[in-house]
């Protein structure tokens, strides 16, 4: 059945996300899932005109593993999602993704914690971090490796909570016939957590990155602060702020992010999320090397009994290029119907319809279907 509304935090650092964190090395996991999808998209590459339609049919199987022994604990979530296209043929992929995790209980008050990620995706022209990709490229290959540390500190991690975290991460993107980008990056990140009293949490955050795009340098340092509310079991409210520093090729640049959310339980069956973020990030496009990324969204979801939950969301997302005077708007609106067939048995449906802005561009607009059902064994 669907869990009733919860409130689950996922920007930065939270000390009540510390304690889920820890739940889920609490008990042991051993759980497989197997899903088909269809989708149906009548903009795949998002261009003005002639429009390229298709449908695509995709299987793919998730495994979680999670084993807990004397003084640590071992992950292993894997994924593996297979995908073919009725007419546009050169898009017929098979994606991954592997995160193994050892975590360490060194005490009551710290564990660390050595993770690990690989990642392989083909993503459309005019989508997520192929954003930028000229049309007639058609599609790209992301392939995403990381490596992370993270030391947590803290006796209880309810009230007080500090987590350092150190890591490696590498990006590259290539086309059929070549490279398109090669990215890398050294990350040094705290984060900490005090509770003020019973429904305040103050969060503070800092973060520096050495990153590289290509043959050029940049480096990245942030400071921000905020702090975390709840009323009752209605509302919970979090906002973290701060400025950044960007230093690139000796071309300096700064200004605010954030990462805000709210979430409301209207009654029993309805519940409002708003989200809203911006962050300084490495750009995806060819010819700049990094990008402000702001973002928007409202979720208005209905639940409607134990089987059923339907949302519907809007999202506009901006991001504008640091080293060319170029900016690109994504505005989405979609609707999703989530049905648990039984308890191993779940449908979802959703419909959505995007529109990309970029002048001098003329807009493209894309509608999409997409169905799933997925068993859990």
């Amino acid at each position: 059945m669907f869990r009733q509304y919860l409130f689950v935090f996922s920007t930065l650092f939270l000390s009540i996300h510390c304690v889920a964190a820890n739940n889920d090395w609490e008990q042991a996991k051993h759980q497989l899932r197997t899903s088909v999808e269809f989708v149906h998209n009548s903009n795949l590459y998002f261009q003005p005109a002639p429009a390229v339609a298709d449908e695509k049919a995709a299987a793919m199987l998730q495994y979680n593993w999670l084993g807990l022994f004397e003084g640590y604990g071992l992950a292993l979530p894997v994924s593996i999602k297979s995908g073919r296209y009725a007419d546009e043929s050169v898009l017929n992929s098979t994606d991954y993704q592997l995160s193994p995790a050892l975590k360490l209980f060194l005490s009551d008050a710290a564990d660390l914690t050595v993770q690990s990620h690989w990642q392989r995706e083909l993503l459309l022209a005019g989508s997520g971090k192929a954003e930028f990709l000229d049309v007639s490229q058609k599609s790209l290959t992301d392939e995403q490796k990381l490596l992370q540390l993270s030391l947590q500190l803290g006796r209880a991690p309810d009230k007080q909570n500090l987590k350092l975290s150190v890591g490696r991460m590498l990006n590259e993107q290539h086309s059929q016939t070549q490279q398109l980008t090669a990215q890398q990056a050294n990350f040094l990140k705290t984060d900490y957590g005090h509770r003020l009293n019973e429904n305040t949490s103050l969060l503070l955050n800092a973060e520096m990155r050495r990153e590289q795009q290509d043959q050029t340098p940049s480096e990245l340092q942030q400071l921000g602060a905020g702090w975390s509310s709840r009323v009752g079991g209605s509302q919970q409210f979090q906002l973290i702020a701060g400025r950044f520093w960007r230093n690139t090729a000796q071309q300096q640049s700064s200004g605010s992010y954030w990462q805000v959310q709210n979430l409301s339980k209207l009654s029993q069956q309805w519940q409002l999320e708003l989200l809203t973020s911006r962050n300084s990030v490495l750009s995806y496009a060819t010819d700049s090397v990094s990008q402000l990324d702001t973002r928007h969204s409202a979720s208005l979801a209905y639940q409607w009994n134990d089987a059923h939950q339907i949302s519907l969301i809007l999202a506009r997302n901006l991001a504008k290029l640091d080293q060319q005077q170029l900016q690109r708007r994504r505005l989405e609106l979609a609707f999703d119907w989530h049905w648990q067939l039984s308890t191993s048995w779940q449908q979802q449906l959703k419909l959505q319809r995007a529109k990309i802005e970029q002048r001098p561009e003329a807009d493209k607009v894309a509608t999409e279907v997409f169905w799933q059902v997925s068993r859990l064994w």
